[in-house]
C-alpha cells in the first residue's frame, strides 16, 4: 500500500511539474514525501532559459513564417525549434506576446491543418541548430545582461537571408524566461524527442555528456545557496587539503525564501537562528585571485557555495592532524663503574696534590 502510495506522488508531481520521474522521487524522498516541498524547490529553480518567438514576412518573394526556438544558457545549447513557414498571410496574427507555451501550441495547430513550405522550414530549423548560429546567441542572450534587440534583429534578419534572397525581410520578435521544468511541460518537437543535441545539432557522446554533468555549472544542479564554513583554527582541516566527498560543517546564509525552507529541512534551523550542518564536498577549485572556491551538495540539486583563502581551516568530518613535535637528542647513558672510577681518581690526585705542597 505504501508503495503505491508513493508511486502516486511520483506521478503527480511529474505530472504538475514537468520534471522527470528520476528527480521527482528523490525530492520526494529528500523532503520526507513532502509534495508541497517538493514543487516548493522545484518552483525555485532559476530560470536560465531564453524563449525566443518570432514572425516574418519577405517583401518580395511573399512568404510568412513564425518560429519559436529554446536557448539553454547553463548547457550553451538550442533546445527545440518549431516553425512555419506559408505563402498565407493569416501567420501574421499570431501573437508573439502571448505565454510562449501558448505561442508554441498555436505554430503545431498551424502545422497541422494548413499547407507550409515544407523545405524551407527545415531550412529554418536547421540553421537554428547550427554551431555558428548558437555561438553568435549565446554572446547575446545572457542573464543578466540587457539584451540589445537591435543586435537580436540583425542576427535574425542574417539568418533569414540564408533561407530567403529577398531585399527586405521584416522581423518581430519577443523573448521570455523559463526555467527546464516548465519546458518539459510544454509540446515536444519530434525532430528533438529523445536526442540530445549539442552546439552543433550533432547527438553527443557519452564523454560529451559527462563533461558537461561535472560542477560547477551542472545540469545536475537544482538550486545553489549561499553558504559559510564553519571556522576552527585549532581543529580545522586547511580548506586547500580537502576533496571530493569530504563533509565538512556550514551554515546556510542565503536569505531567499527557499533558503529558508531548505535550512530547516536540513536541521539547520533552530529557533529562526541558523545553525551549522553537515554537507558533502563536490569539488574544490583554486581560483586565480588565490582564493578557493568550494562546492557542497545538501541533497539532490542542492548544492552550496561558497569562496574563502587556500590556508582557511574548517570544521570537517576529518580527523585534525596532530602536529608533529620535534625530537630531542637522548643522552648517552655512561657506565656506573666509568664514573665511580672518575671519581676515586680525583680524590687520589687531589691527596697527592696535597702531599707536594707541604
Amino acid at each position: 500500500m505504501k508503495m503505491n502510495q508513493d508511486e502516486d506522488l511520483i506521478k503527480l508531481l511529474v505530472q504538475d511539474t514537468g520534471c522527470d520521474r528520476k528527480i521527482a522521487a528523490m525530492l520526494l524522498e529528500f523532503t520526507g514525501w513532502d509534495p508541497g516541498g517538493a514543487k516548493r524547490i522545484i518552483k525555485a529553480v532559476p530560470k536560465d532559459i531564453f524563449v525566443l518567438k518570432a514572425k516574418f514576412v519577405t517583401q518580395v518573394s511573399g512568404y510568412y513564417g513564425a518560429f519559436f526556438f529554446c536557448y539553454d544558457e547553463k548547457e550553451g545549447q538550442i533546445k527545440r525549434v518549431i516553425n512555419v513557414i506559408s505563402e498565407e498571410k493569416d501567420i501574421g496574427k499570431i501573437d508573439i506576446t502571448t505565454d510562449w507555451s501558448n505561442f508554441e501550441k498555436e505554430l503545431y495547430e498551424y502545422s497541422k491543418t494548413r499547407v507550409i513550405e515544407g523545405s524551407k522550414s527545415e531550412q529554418l530549423k536547421k540553421g537554428l541548430y547550427e554551431k555558428k548560429f548558437v555561438e553568435k546567441i549565446s554572446n547575446i542572450l545572457k542573464k543578466g545582461k540587457t539584451l540589445k534587440a537591435e543586435t537580436i534583429h540583425s542576427l535574425l534578419v542574417s539568418e533569414l537571408y540564408n533561407i530567403f534572397p529577398d531585399t527586405n525581410i521584416a522581423v518581430k520578435f519577443n523573448i521570455e524566461m523559463t526555467d527546464v521544468f516548465e519546458l518539459n511541460k510544454g509540446e515536444k518537437s519530434p525532430e528533438t524527442d529523445g536526442e540530445k543535441e549539442g552546439k552543433s545539432g550533432v547527438k553527443e557522446s557519452d564523454s560529451d555528456i559527462q563533461k558537461k554533468q561535472s560542477f560547477p555549472g551542472s545540469s545536475q544542479s537544482l538550486i545553489v545557496l549561499r553558504v559559510d564554513p564553519v571556522l576552527s583554527a585549532v581543529r580545522g582541516t586547511e580548506i586547500k587539503y580537502l576533496e571530493f566527498g569530504d563533509e565538512i560543517q556550514v551554515r546556510i546564509t542565503d536569505e531567499r525564501d527557499i533558503a529558508d525552507y531548505l535550512a530547516e529541512l536540513l536541521g539547520g534551523k533552530v529557533d529562526s537562528i541558523r545553525v551549522p550542518v553537515m554537507t558533502k564536498i563536490v569539488e574544490v577549485e583554486k581560483l586565480e585571485d588565490g582564493g578557493t572556491g568550494v562546492l557542497t551538495q545538501f541533497g539532490p540539486g542542492i548544492m552550496g557555495m561558497f569562496k574563502v583563502l587556500s590556508d582557511v581551516k574548517v570544521l570537517s568530518s576529518r580527523e585534525p592532524e596532530e602536529p608533529e613535535t620535534p625530537s630531542v637528542p637522548k643522552i648517552k647513558e655512561l657506565n656506573p663503574l666509568i664514573v665511580v672510577g672518575g671519581i676515586v681518581l680525583v680524590i687520589i690526585l687531589f691527596i697527592f696534590l696535597m702531599i707536594l705542597s707541604r
